[in-house]
């Protein structure tokens, strides 16, 4: 098995599409085809399911996917020199490219000139597809993942606050969660994300059944909706750290620091001999 076939079968799992693998490596569709032909007859197993829509990873497909991406990154490390490597390939949530990711990329460019990195945005799912198909280094992510070809490390938490306009009732203090009633309520994300779905479970440990009347999909937009007085919500505090400062916002910590915003960062287990990706998370877990 040769790396341009290994290339050839992440590039296939990465687009669906024979086609489209194709013209993203500049191959013809043939050569596509007979390399996974090749790699399939060699491991003696089907490796994609095809269909008139495109291709998907058989059930071998998917076990194979990470160790492919493993084999093919330490193919990379051996032959491009770590000097001559200077660029990362970074994922991560809407909300953390919003906010948190900026400033670290601004401090470390700052720090490496010479660094450069392409940055996309994904959901949970799409990170952990990014991470194993290779076409990531590192993924930043605000949940847990468990999978044996994958390493994750946490960086600091985030408390997660009630956030309130100054001129609402609890501004100055919180009453109880008993006083919560029907307190019109604006929430980030819907009921799959990670973030709401602490949220939720948090408040029913409360025995609160909030009120909501707005479900939004980025932070900034949650912390408009309450400066507009339409609604109390709760968010991590890094997110609302300079409306607080400006006096635009009021936080509480109503579950006195247990509830919180773990932000992880994850790789593929080879990215720990790849000396670009470790001088970037040893910088970054001493700045965070």
């Amino acid at each position: 098995m040769d790396q341009q076939s290994l290339e050839v079968f992440l590039a296939v799992a990465r687009h669906g599409s024979i086609n489209r693998a194709a013209q993203a490596l500049f191959l013809a569709q043939s050569t596509v085809t007979h390399r996974i032909q090749q790699l399939e007859k060699q491991l003696g197993t089907a490796l994609f399911i095809r269909s008139s829509s495109g291709v998907e990873l058989s059930g071998e497909g998917r076990r194979y996917l990470p160790i492919v991406a493993g084999i093919v990154e330490q193919m990379r490390l051996l032959t491009t020199p770590s000097e001559q490597r200077q660029s990362l390939t970074i994922v991560a949530g809407k909300s953390f490219i919003a906010t948190e990711l900026p400033r670290l990329l601004g401090k470390y460019h700052k720090a490496h000139p010479q660094f450069t990195c392409y940055v996309r945005s994904t959901l949970y799912e799409e990170s952990l597809s990014a991470l194993l198909s290779g076409t990531a280094d590192i993924a930043f992510l605000g949940s847990e993942i468990y999978h044996p070809h994958i390493h994750q490390e946490f960086l600091p938490s985030d408390r997660i606050l009630l956030v309130t306009a100054p001129t609402h009732p609890w501004a100055m203090h919180f009453p109880g969660f008993q006083n919560w009633g029907n307190e019109p309520m604006i929430v980030f994300g819907n009921h799959t994300a990670p973030f709401r779905q602490r949220v939720d479970r948090f408040l029913a440990q409360q025995g609160v059944f909030p009120n909501i009347i707005m479900e939004l999909d980025s932070f900034s937009a949650v912390k408009k909706m309450v400066e507009q007085q339409l609604g109390i919500a709760l968010l991590p505090s890094r997110i609302v750290q300079e409306e607080v400062e400006s006096r635009r916002l009021c936080v509480h910590d109503i579950a006195d620091g247990s509830l919180t915003r773990p932000t992880l960062l994850a790789y593929l287990q080879p990215k720990k001999e790849d000396d670009l990706v470790v001088q970037f998370i040893h910088w970054l877990k001493a700045h965070y």
